[in-house]
């Protein structure tokens, strides 16, 4: 097989971090950025210096081939003479929204809440998330845990975005 087929983008807003973890013992800070893997594919946001509750607030678009697949998300500090460290980790499902883009969703009233995930054991979640319907598109709401550290949170935006001709 030659290659997945795209059957949609997710437009992940990474909107902020909050409570990250003091990476850098030297200067008690960090120097935070995110990464964000699905697959092979990986893209990741520029670099929050010294600012443990950093403010992003952009845009990264992720093909989406196989919606069982999660999207991976880890936060990792800057440095400059050795590797970058990793300030924790989280998972999101893309099923949840992938399942609300192939609904008939054009007589939806806009803001209409499709969906809620609630925080359980075995995701990441630390709040509700929402599945919507905001200005003809499917949204969802993330607030993510960020595990192996004793703190931190990554809100995110996501969107899913349809390819021209492909049939969900």
């Amino acid at each position: 097989m030659a290659s997945e087929q795209v059957i949609g983008k997710l437009s992940v807003r990474v909107v902020r971090g909050s409570n990250l973890i003091v990476a850098d013992p030297l200067t008690h800070t960090s120097d935070p950025y995110v990464v964000l893997c699905y697959g092979s594919q990986k893209v990741k946001t520029s670099v929050q210096k010294k600012n443990a509750n950093p403010l992003w607030n952009e845009v990264l678009q992720l093909p989406v081939t196989n919606p069982t697949k999660p999207v991976k998300l880890e936060v990792f500090d800057e440095d400059k003479f050795t590797a970058d460290d990793s300030m924790g980790v989280a998972e999101f499902n893309v099923t949840d929204i992938y399942d609300a883009a192939k609904l008939d969703l054009k007589h939806a009233s806009d803001g209409t809440r499709i969906k809620t995930i609630y925080p359980v054991g075995t995701n990441y979640l630390g709040g509700e998330s929402h599945v919507s319907w905001k200005n003809g598109k499917v949204v969802q709401d993330l607030i993510l845990k960020l595990k192996n550290v004793d703190s931190g949170s990554i809100v995110l935006q996501v969107e899913w975005v349809h390819v021209p001709g492909v049939t969900l």
